[in-house]
């Protein structure tokens, strides 16, 4: 039994098991090819196309998104991309990146204050940085925005909406199990970015509860795509930026 009052990204008229069984497949495909590849091509080939890898990754991605909503009574309320303002879409997008920010600040002072340094996690990054940190200043807004978008169709769209529902068969208030689908997908998509070292690891899974709720909160997944280009924006600019100071973290590392 589904839950047809819950506001989007939600997918109504489908079962929790049905639900599942969506969530299941999309991440089947999505962990095998994304750690396979690195096994099999060595994470030295895809650091040499990092452009190519995201393309081909977001476009198989969103591919199966599109073959799985095929039958979805309304794609756009299941994935939360019913069209918006455009003044309160910026605005609550830049509510997410002051929260995504705000987060990532709490918890890289928390591990600071545990581990008493940053300097072997800095020396994890230094390696993928230093690689996107050669990227020309005209494939930043692009590469941002793809990644913003599919990301976010795919994680805070597809999954949490497919999550909601999975969950609904689970004891507990609607609040609690919302809740539960958010912290799931969150950390889930942490879980595509391992190579980011622990920590990273865990900024990325705590983004995304956070631009998970921002979703939920505003009923919509523009503002989450905003949020997360701007942050993929800044961060890319960044690293071109303080490429000087990652190189030389990264012969450190070697």
């Amino acid at each position: 039994m589904t839950e047809p009052t819950a506001s989007p990204p939600f997918p109504s008229g489908l079962s929790p098991l049905r639900a599942n069984l969506q969530a299941i497949a999309l991440l089947a495909v999505f962990y095998p090819y994304l750690y396979g590849n690195a096994l099999l091509a060595g994470e030295d080939a895809k650091l040499a196309n990092p452009v190519v890898s995201v393309f081909v990754t977001g476009g198989l991605m969103l591919l199966v998104v599109a073959l799985l909503i095929r039958r979805d009574l309304d794609w756009r309320a299941s994935l939360g991309v019913q069209p918006r303002p455009l003044l309160e879409t910026i605005a609550f997008g830049g509510v997410g990146l002051l929260l995504s920010y705000a987060v990532n600040i709490v918890l890289v002072l928390g591990y600071a204050a545990v581990r008493g340094s940053m300097a072997s996690q800095a020396a994890d990054k230094a390696k993928w940085a230093s690689k996107l940190g050669e990227l020309p200043l005209a494939w930043v807004l692009p590469l941002a925005l793809f990644v913003g978008l599919w990301e976010e169709l795919v994680f805070r769209g597809f999954l949490l909406g497919r999550l909601r529902v999975a969950f609904h068969a689970v004891e507990g208030s609607p609040r609690s199990r919302t809740v539960m689908a958010i912290a799931v997908s969150g950390i889930l998509f942490g879980a595509g970015h391992g190579y980011q070292g622990m920590l990273g690891l865990v900024q990325t899974s705590a983004v995304g509860m956070a631009l998970g709720a921002l979703t939920v909160w505003r009923k919509s997944l523009w503002p989450a795509v905003i949020a997360h280009l701007t942050i993929d924006t800044i961060g890319l600019v960044a690293l071109k930026v303080l490429k000087p100071l990652i190189d030389d973290l990264a012969k450190k590392a070697l």
